[in-house]
C-alpha cells in the first residue's frame, strides 16, 4: 500500500489543492453562501478522489504487492497477471527480456560445462602418460639422461595442474578440507616435490628460522598455491640466486613469505597481476607467462579465506606474502 501511494503522491497533492483552490475561489465569488456548503464541495471532491484511488489500486493491487515483497525466485513474476491493460504489457515485455536472459545464460552454461568437462578430461587422460613415462625413466636410467626427462615431465605435470587447476577454480569452495596444518612442513614438502626445478635453474630455496606455522587451511589447495609462487620466484630469478621463504607473525596473522632476487614487476603491472591472463611487461618481453598463475592464487586464497599481499622493485625482486 504504501508502494501504491508513493505512486500516485502527485495526484493526491494536485486533487487536493485543487479541490481547496476551487472552493476557496469559489466562495470569494460568493458561489458558497455557507460554511456547509464549503464543506460538502470539499467532502465530494475527496469522495471521488478516495474512489479513484480505489479503482485504480483493486486494478493494480497484484502489481504492488509483487514489488513489494523480494522475489525467492526470478520466476515469481512470470504467471502474474493484472486487470489493467498498461501493467499486462509492462508484465509481457518483462517476460520477454527474462526469456532472452534464459537464452543466453542456458547457452552460455552449456558452452562453459562442455569446455570444463573437455579440460578435465584431457589433463586426467594426460596424468596416465605421464605416469607411466616417469616409471620407465626410474626402471631405466642407463640408457636415458633420466634427470632431464623428468625435469619435463615435472614441466608438463606442472601445466597439466595449472589448467586443472583453472577448470575448478570456480567450484574451489566446493572441494575444501579444512584441516590444522604445520606451514612448515607443507612448504618442506612443496621444495622437495619441486627440487628439480631448482637444480635445472640454478636458483635455490632458503628457509629462514621462524614460526613452525600451524593454521587451519586446505592442505592439496595451499600447497597448489605455493607451488605457484615458487614457479614465479624461479622462472624471474637469474642463475645462481635464491628464494628467501619465512613464516613469521604479524600481530594477528601468521605470515608466509617468498622473496626472490628476480627482475621485479614495473610498477604499472601491479595493480593487475591478479587479473586472468595478465602477463604484463615481463610475460610479453620473455613469452614465459600465461597470465593464470597469480589469477589462481588469489581466486583460491578468496576461497580459502587467506589474504595475498604482493610487493615488488623492477630489478630488485618480488615479495608475496599470504596472510593465515
Amino acid at each position: 500500500m504504501r508502494l501504491f501511494l508513493r505512486d500516485h503522491l502527485d495526484i493526491i497533492l494536485f486533487y487536493a489543492f485543487n479541490a481547496l483552490f476551487l472552493s476557496y475561489v469559489y466562495h470569494r465569488m460568493d458561489g458558497f453562501q455557507t460554511t456547509d456548503g464549503i464543506f460538502y464541495f470539499l467532502f465530494l471532491s475527496f469522495f471521488l478522489l478516495m474512489l479513484l484511488l480505489l479503482l485504480r489500486y483493486v486494478r493494480k493491487r497484484r502489481l504492488y504487492r509483487m514489488l513489494s515483497r523480494d522475489p525467492a525466485t526470478l520466476e515469481d513474476m512470470m504467471d502474474l497477471e493484472a486487470a489493467d491493460a498498461e501493467t499486462n504489457a509492462f508484465l509481457r515485455y518483462n517476460r520477454k527480456c527474462y526469456e532472452a536472459y534464459e537464452r543466453k545464460l542456458n547457452t552460455w552454461q552449456a558452452e562453459n560445462g562442455r569446455w570444463q568437462t573437455h579440460l578435465m578430461q584431457w589433463v586426467h587422460q594426460m596424468k596416465t602418460p605421464v605416469s607411466v613415462i616417469r616409471l620407465m625413466v626410474q626402471d631405466d636410467t642407463k640408457q636415458l639422461d633420466s634427470f632431464g626427462v623428468l625435469y619435463e615431465l615435472d614441466r608438463l605435470q606442472s601445466q597439466m595442474d595449472l589448467m586443472l587447476g583453472l577448470a575448478r577454480a570456480g567450484q574451489a569452495k566446493n572441494d575444501l578440507v579444512i584441516e590444522q596444518l604445520s606451514l612448515d612442513a607443507l612448504l618442506r614438502d612443496v621444495i622437495r616435490k619441486n627440487k628439480r626445478l631448482f637444480i635445472q635453474h640454478q636458483v635455490f630455496p632458503q628457509m629462514e628460522p621462524g614460526e613452525d606455522g600451524l593454521i587451519r587451511s586446505d592442505r592439496k589447495w595451499l600447497a597448489f598455491v605455493i607451488e605457484q609462487l615458487l614457479h614465479n620466484a624461479v622462472k624471474y630469478s637469474p642463475s645462481h640466486s635464491t628464494i628467501e621463504l619465512s613464516i613469521k607473525k604479524d600481530g594477528m596473522y601468521t605470515k608466509l613469505t617468498v622473496r626472490d632476487h628476480g627482475v621485479g614487476i614495473r610498477a604499472r603491472d601491479l595493480p593487475r597481476v591478479f587479473e586472468l591472463y595478465y602477463t604484463g611487461s615481463n610475460g610479453r618481453e620473455s613469452d614465459q607467462s600465461s597470465g593464470i598463475g597469480l589469477y589462481l592464487v588469489k581466486t583460491i586464497l578468496d576461497s580459502l579465506g587467506h589474504g595475498v599481499e604482493l610487493k615488488s622493485k623492477i630489478n630488485e625482486g618480488t615479495e608475496v606474502s599470504i596472510l593465515f
